[in-house]
C-alpha cells in the first residue's frame, strides 16, 4: 500500500477537519431545535385553557356529573337535538304532534 505523500496528507486532515466542525455545528443545530421544541411543548397554548397546566374542559366537567361514558352522552344530546328539529318543523308547518300518531 503506498504512503500518501504530505499534500495529501494535509489534504485529508483539512478534509476531516472540516466534517468534524460540520459534525460539531450539526449536532448543535440539533439540540437547539429539540430545546425549542421542548419549549413550544411546555407553553403550548390551547383555545381556552392559556396554559394552565390544571384547566378541566367544562364540557368534560359535566360530563362527570353523570355516570355515562361520553359516547352515550353525545348519544342522548344528539337525540335531543333531533327531536328540537321535529317540533320546529311540526311548529312551522302547523301538524299536530299526536296527528302523526292517527289521533
Amino acid at each position: 500500500m503506498a504512503q500518501p505523500t504530505p499534500d495529501t496528507q494535509t489534504e485529508l486532515e483539512r478534509r476531516e477537519a472540516a466534517l468534524a466542525a460540520r459534525e460539531a455545528e450539526l449536532a448543535r443545530q440539533q439540540a437547539e431545535l429539540q430545546a425549542q421544541k421542548a419549549d413550544f411543548e411546555q407553553g403550548k397554548k390551547r383555545l381556552l385553557d392559556n396554559g394552565n397546566k390544571d384547566f378541566v374542559n367544562p364540557k368534560e366537567k359535566l360530563y362527570d356529573k353523570f355516570p355515562l361514558t361520553v359516547h352515550q352522552m353525545d348519544i342522548i344530546i344528539g337525540v335531543l337535538f333531533a327531536l328540537i328539529a321535529l317540533f320546529l318543523v311540526l311548529g312551522v308547518t302547523h301538524t299536530s304532534f299526536f296527528g302523526l300518531f292517527g289521533g
